[in-house]
């Protein structure tokens, strides 16, 4: 008897710490990175660094957001249209696509049409507000780099943490 209550123990021991280095090992902050990966058809075309990023054209735009746990806020917000970046690729990457598909570390997921995209420049990703760069989500910040559309008064299909892009 006195050795099963012992094996018992073991065995719970040994599940705590491999439950532990697994969920530490599968931390989405782990992944955080300034980077912005574009994928097409499943094959990662393009990694993008912050750098990268703040050369292609910039636009400053206002904008309120509704929130219902954050509030309603204007903010002026620095980054570049999505289009530019997809296009500034493949001049065809989004007339061959359906949809583009912007997914955050916390895995929200947003997906507009490709036309939508094409058409203007209300689909922009951002990596400044208010002239400061939006911070790591491990630092409680909303980045390194967020989707923002004008005239989306409620915020439903900002993504924050963005580190992808999919073309498809």
């Amino acid at each position: 008897m006195i050795i099963n209550n012992k094996m018992v123990y073991w065995s719970i021991g040994l599940l705590l710490v491999l439950a532990g280095v697994f969920a530490y090992l599968n931390m989405p902050n782990g992944r955080e990175s300034a980077s912005l990966t574009v994928i097409s058809n499943g094959q990662s075309i393009e990694t993008f660094t912050m750098e990268e990023i703040k050369e292609l054209p910039a636009v400053e735009r206002e904008v309120t957001i509704r929130s219902s746990s954050e509030g309603t806020q204007t903010h002026v917000f620095t980054g570049t249209p999505v289009r530019e970046i997809l296009t500034g690729l493949d001049k065809t990457l989004l007339t061959d696509a359906k949809k583009v598909t912007a997914s955050g570390l916390d895995s929200y997921t947003v997906v507009f049409d490709s036309e939508e995209i094409l058409s203007n420049d209300h689909v922009l990703l951002v990596y400044a507000q208010d002239g400061k760069f939006l911070g790591s989500k491990k630092d409680g910040g909303t980045g390194p780099f967020r989707i923002i559309i004008l005239g989306d008064q409620f915020g439903l299909r900002a993504v924050k943490y963005v580190t992808e892009l999919e073309v498809n």
